[in-house]
């Protein structure tokens, strides 16, 4: 493995072999010219060639190693190879082994639309992004650092079996909360899916895994996973384990886990660094004991020598502290990295006046971070992404999808639908399929623009809820009822 390789490389050494590498492959690819792909049918053949040169490896036979690579299990039951492909297509737990679904299923499925560079029907939310040029943040790229394995078995598993939290956060949702999920539906949803049958399956594909992602919830707080973490101390102690977690729960086996498994990494979600912002932002949360909580993590990894990195949500709550995490990092010796948040619209900077995001965007440029190593270049560039996102959301201000602007102007049916389009990606990329099911649906009806037209006046709560379960007709009798 390739990877593997790299990975013993002091840093310097490590990015002068990618370098070279990088710089090998591009060479034969335009000496050849050879084309991965004669027939693309989802994205063109000129964006499939400049994506392909743009890659930190330089250009690879697959457009995405996901499906090659990687499982996701989600906690609906669905498997697919990642989070943003799982859909009503993909294989069911309760209805397919692991091995099937991986050998024979709907990820491979996926392998054989990948073949023609088709991501139309599973993969939207990155067809959209290689469209619009935005290489970089497309998640294919996470699984190319696995593009040289030659196991037939899957080199990372990405576990979401349970939304179990502690925490309910501002920006989160009932999918992703336990808390939020109680108050708001007064139960909390139990694992219905992944029994004995599947741990037993697991014990095959462990000993191959470079990498197992824990995500919740929070992970610490969900029982199914410390006895997968038992499993891989037995059976795979070299596999990285990466957990993401809000870091207010500590606890013995917590601890005695840390003393077990030496390649322990992590992921903490904050977004504040002042106490009462903190707990304003993470419901139910104690700034105090998570700081407590991330410098044991932190100590951890630099006894381990293991990784861990600070998430971030920019919001509209935490705006003037968005430059105060680089510093944060640096004096740690970490990582940070800052999610893009698009719900809900009234935290999201996205939907901001644009006088207001100007205004961040002034003040963020006030920073001058240090690029003394490679952690602080990394934060550095991310800040730098960050700032030059919020700049893009400024020009587009003016065009956002709103109800009031569309009530101002008449637009032909194309832009209502390329609107409408542009809120399934941001909002749930993965029902992309099922909102061209609805438009087929729609289409019979002699009022075709006035439908599309009130979809906008449609909370996102009723509108994704039907669009998933494809309610299609009830949703256009909720639209009749709308004047």
């Amino acid at each position: 493995m390739i990877n593997k390789l790299y990975s013993l490389f002091p840093p310097f050494l490590k990015r002068f072999a990618i370098f070279f590498h990088r710089t090998l492959r591009l060479f034969y690819f335009n000496l050849t010219k050879k084309k991965s792909y004669k027939n693309c049918s989802s994205i063109s053949q000129k964006v499939f060639e400049e994506f392909n040169q743009s890659r930190h490896y330089g250009p690879l036979k697959e457009i995405c190693y996901a499906p090659h690579t990687s499982m996701f299990f989600s906690r609906s039951g669905l498997v697919s190879p990642c989070y943003a492909s799982y859909n009503d297509n993909s294989s069911h737990i309760s209805k397919n082994s692991i091995k099937d679904i991986w050998f024979s299923g709907s990820i491979n499925e996926i392998r054989k639309q990948h073949s023609t560079c088709d991501l139309s029907i599973s993969c939207g939310f990155c067809e959209n992004l290689l469209n619009s040029a935005s290489y970089k943040t497309a998640l294919i790229n996470k699984y190319e650092h696995y593009a040289f394995s030659k196991s037939k078995y899957p080199k990372i598993m990405e576990f979401e079996l349970s939304n179990k939290c502690n925490l309910a956060c501002i920006m989160c949702d009932a999918n992703l909360s336990s808390s939020i999920e109680k108050k708001e539906k007064n139960e909390i949803t139990e694992n219905k899916f992944y029994k004995e049958k599947f741990f037993e399956e697991l014990k095959e594909f462990i000993p191959h895994l470079q990498l197992a992602e824990f995500t919740g919830g929070d992970p610490f707080m969900i029982e199914e996973y410390y006895r997968i973490w038992d499993m891989i101390v037995e059976l795979n102690p070299k596999c990285k384990i990466l957990i993401t977690t809000n870091a207010n729960t500590m606890n013995p086996r917590i601890e005695e886990l840390m003393n077990k498994h030496k390649n322990l990494n992590f992921n903490i979600s904050i977004d504040s660094l002042e106490k009462e912002n903190y707990e304003k932002i993470r419901v139910n949360g104690n700034f105090d004991y998570a700081i407590k909580n991330i410098q044991k993590f932190i100590n951890y990894c630099k006894k381990n020598k293991t990784h861990l990195n600070i998430l971030v949500c920019p919001l509209s709550k935490n705006a003037h502290e968005l430059g105060d995490f680089v510093n944060f990092a640096n004096k740690n010796k970490i990582c940070v990295y800052y999610h893009t948040v698009i719900k809900p619209k009234e935290l999201s900077l996205k939907y901001l006046a644009k006088d207001e995001l100007i205004r961040i965007i002034n003040n963020l440029n006030t920073y001058n971070f240090p690029k003394r190593n490679q952690k602080q270049i990394i934060n550095k560039q991310n800040f730098e992404n960050l700032i030059e996102l919020l700049k893009t959301w400024a020009i587009d201000s003016e065009v956002k999808i709103e109800s009031e602007i569309i009530e101002e102007k008449i637009l032909s049916e194309s832009e209502l639908i390329d609107l409408l389009r542009t809120r399934v990606n941001e909002v749930k990329p993965e029902f992309l399929n099922k909102f061209d099911d609805l438009l087929k649906e729609i289409s019979k009806y002699s009022n075709f623009n006035i439908i599309l037209d009130k979809f906008f006046k449609l909370s996102d709560e009723i509108f994704f809820e039907n669009l998933k379960n494809k309610n299609f007709k009830e949703l256009i009798e909720i639209c009749k009822t709308i004047k």
